[in-house]
Parts: C-alpha cells; sequence; structure tokens
C-alpha cells in the first residue's frame, strides 16, 4: 500500500513540483498577496523536497487529491513529500487567488508536453500561524470533443429518482449549526437542480462561480450557463448519492468535501467552497474528480 502511494504521489509530486521552473501570471489584488507568497514557498518547498517547510504549511486536516482522485492525508502526503521526482517540462498558467477572510483559493492550470494537464485548486484557511493549506484537488483536462464538454450537475437517470439523498438525507452529521447551515445550502442547491428552480439554485450560488466537472475541457461552468441550463424542464436530473462528507467553516466561508456515487460509473471526489453573503451561504467553487480507483470502505 505505502508503495503504491509513494508512486501514485510521485506521478503527481513529478507533474506539480517542475512547475516552479517557470513563471507564472498571477493576478491578486490586495489581500490576495499573501495567500500567493505562501503558495509560492509550498511551491519551493515541493522542489526542494523539503518535507519540513512543506509540514509547516499544512493545516492538521490537509488532503492531497491527484489527477486520478487518489487522496493522501497528511501524514501520507509528508511520508512521501521528499520522494517527488522532478521531470518533464510542466508550466503553470493563469493562477489566480481570491481572498475570503479566513479562507482563501488559489486556482490555476498546468500544461505538460505530453497531454493536455490539469486544472487545480488549493484551499489555504488562515491560522494563527499564518495561511496553511487545507486542500488539494486537480482535474484532468480532457481534449475538447464534439460536444458535451464537462459533466453537469446531474448524474445517472437511472438512479434514486426522488433525491432523497442528497437532497433531504445526507451520510454526515453537522457538529455546528454553521456546519448545518452549510449543509442545508447545499442541499437547497441540489433540490433546485433536481426541480429545474433556477432562481432558487441562482440565489444560493455566487457571482463569481466557477465549476470543474469531472469531464473538463478547459471551459468552466459560470453561473449564467448553469441557470440557463437548470431551467430546461425537458432535461431529466438525478443526482449521484454522497457516500461521504465533511464540512469545515472558516468565519465568513466554508468547504464541504465529500464522495458521490453515479449509478454504473466510478465515484467521484468534490469540493464545494462558500462565502457567506448577503445573509446567506453562497457557493462560488465545486470541483470534481473522478477516482480511478478506490480503496475507501463507506458506511451506509
Amino acid at each position: 500500500m505505502r508503495r503504491s502511494l509513494a508512486i501514485v504521489f510521485a506521478i503527481g509530486m513529478a507533474y506539480f513540483a517542475s512547475c516552479w521552473k517557470h513563471s507564472a501570471t498571477m493576478l491578486a489584488a490586495g489581500n490576495e498577496a499573501g495567500v500567493l507568497q505562501a503558495d509560492n514557498a509550498f511551491q519551493q518547498g515541493l522542489k526542494n523536497k523539503n518535507a519540513q517547510a512543506v509540514a509547516a504549511l499544512l493545516d492538521r486536516q490537509f488532503t492531497w487529491t491527484n489527477q486520478a482522485g487518489t487522496t493522501l492525508d497528511k501524514a501520507q502526503f509528508l511520508q512521501n513529500s521528499a520522494k517527488g521526482a522532478v521531470e518533464g517540462d510542466p508550466i503553470y498558467t493563469d493562477v489566480k487567488a481570491r481572498d475570503y477572510g479566513q479562507l482563501a483559493i488559489v486556482t490555476g492550470a498546468t500544461k505538460h508536453t505530453a497531454h493536455s494537464g490539469t486544472f487545480f485548486a488549493r484551499i489555504w484557511v488562515r491560522r494563527p500561524a499564518g495561511w496553511l493549506l487545507l486542500t488539494h484537488q486537480e482535474t484532468a483536462i480532457l481534449p475538447k470533443p464534439a460536444s458535451n464538454p464537462q459533466n453537469r450537475a446531474a448524474g445517472n437517470a437511472a438512479a434514486q429518482a426522488d433525491c432523497e439523498n442528497p437532497c433531504r438525507s445526507l451520510p454526515y452529521k453537522p457538529k455546528t449549526a454553521e456546519q448545518a447551515e452549510v449543509a442545508k445550502a447545499y442541499q437547497a442547491v441540489e433540490t433546485a437542480v433536481t426541480s429545474h428552480d433556477a432562481r432558487t439554485w441562482a440565489y444560493h450560488v455566487a457571482d463569481e462561480f466557477v465549476g470543474i466537472g469531472r469531464q473538463y475541457t478547459g471551459t468552466p461552468d459560470t453561473k449564467a450557463a448553469r441557470v440557463g441550463q437548470i431551467g430546461i424542464v425537458s432535461n431529466r436530473v438525478v443526482l449521484p448519492k454522497m457516500l461521504w462528507g465533511e464540512a469545515y467553516v472558516f468565519g465568513n466561508a466554508a468547504i464541504l468535501i465529500a464522495d458521490h456515487q453515479p449509478v454504473g460509473e466510478l465515484p467521484y471526489h468534490v469540493i464545494r467552497v462558500w462565502v457567506n453573503r448577503d445573509g446567506r451561504w453562497q457557493l462560488f467553487h465545486r470541483q470534481e474528480t473522478t477516482i480511478q480507483k478506490s480503496g475507501r470502505a463507506y458506511g451506509n
């Protein structure tokens, strides 16, 4: 198991760490400069295979999910961080940061001579010691097909039609009132999708919303595009069940991390990031990654 984790990690690290060789266009304004400085220090630690420097930048709840959907926790990640090989010639592009107070998100893409690259998101949280990395997720950028550029928020039509899970019940019990509010907002978003209620969906989604589906080809979902899709009542929408979930709240921002299982398909890992604005929780980033091989056992 450790050997396979090391191999998976090395592939991801080889692709990620060598990006440091190249300059990236980083778009930041105001407070974003601080999180980008921490992000750069993290990259430098990976490049130098400096596990101690990397460890100092990781939150205790840290997870790393690569483009194959393999997720490592903090201990697993640090066990392998000194083994990351540098090969190939990938580069960062379109790196951006958004600061939401106690939480910030850094997103961008990588390109590689051998394939189309990945889209990544890193969620940073502000602690007394400074910015710490909570989670990193990658989604492969696939070649563009003739149509249907990426999976929508819909699932397999053969699944449970009444959307008990996730619309009314979840395999997750919030520990705080704030976590319960985030879960309720998430369920409102999903219920709106299944009922083609574009107005309610938009109410719970921020204007800067970005959606990265499992079959991502480089064009993210936007709020306006999703409103148009949800309003098409002829499209039957049945959502994949949530297998597992956990919410974390940081001031006026939050993240819901989960795995879902579409009927007849591989499961996928997803992060949903929220901001509490105008008196309600609003979704501003959703990103999915197919889990190519899962050894995780889920409860009923």
